[in-house]
């Protein structure tokens, strides 16, 4: 008896699960995580009627190198009721201030700085007055995406986003120029400043290198 109720109790399971799973399938696919099913992302409009995602935003790429050009690639996901004309400019900003806080972020993790010499050097407090201005001249808008989407939120429930992306780039010779000015010369400690041209390069050289991006 015992072993006929627990063959009925793992049929019932099992059952239960088949219904679950092409109930999933019906509409979506779809995962369960914690006990919550979250079914995939369903792309309802694309900018220009496209059919596909192009490859550059589907956002596995951060930062790219194109012919003579650095790139940078930003996303923003809001309410799918906003307008895309603000959303598309709020991507596109972020996107040109994402170089300079990529390269920041770069230089400062780069191990090659020693806090004592940098705290006197004035390239390096020069380099730092230029990342908190956030101007850097050369940059342009080379492709612009957004869609809206139903996608499943924290807790499962389907939700209305526009997804935008700005892809931006800047000439490899205007950024390190740029770059360059901004460190202040010759001025200061010959050592520091050494260290600070070679971190700067190595931020500068790591762009398409994913490993390293900045977040």
């Amino acid at each position: 008896m015992a072993g006929t109720a627990k063959q009925v109790q793992l049929g019932e399971f099992m059952k239960r699960a088949l219904c679950f799973g092409m109930l999933c399938l019906g509409f979506s696919a779809c995962v369960t995580k914690n006990g919550t099913s979250f079914e995939e992302t369903q792309i309802l409009e694309r900018i220009g009627g496209k059919k596909e995602t192009p490859e550059w935003a589907h956002g596995d790429k951060t930062t790219l190198i194109e012919g003579n050009e650095y790139v940078f690639i930003s996303q923003v996901s809001v309410a799918g009721n906003s307008r895309t004309e603000a959303c598309m400019k709020a991507a596109d900003l972020e996107a040109q201030a994402g170089i300079l806080k990529y390269i920041k972020t770069s230089i400062t993790s780069s191990g090659q700085l020693n806090e004592t010499d940098m705290a006197s050097n004035p390239g390096f407090e020069s380099l730092t007055t230029f990342f908190a201005a956030g101007r850097l001249n050369g940059v342009k808008t080379l492709e612009k995406y957004w869609e809206k989407r139903v996608e499943s939120s924290e807790s499962g429930e389907r939700v209305l986003k526009l997804r935008c992306l700005s892809k931006v780039g800047i000439r490899k010779s205007d950024l390190e120029q740029q770059l360059r000015d901004a460190m202040g010369g010759t001025k200061g400690n010959a050592a520091a400043r050494e260290a600070l041209e070679r971190a700067t390069k190595k931020a500068i050289d790591s762009f398409g290198d994913e490993a390293s991006a900045a977040k």
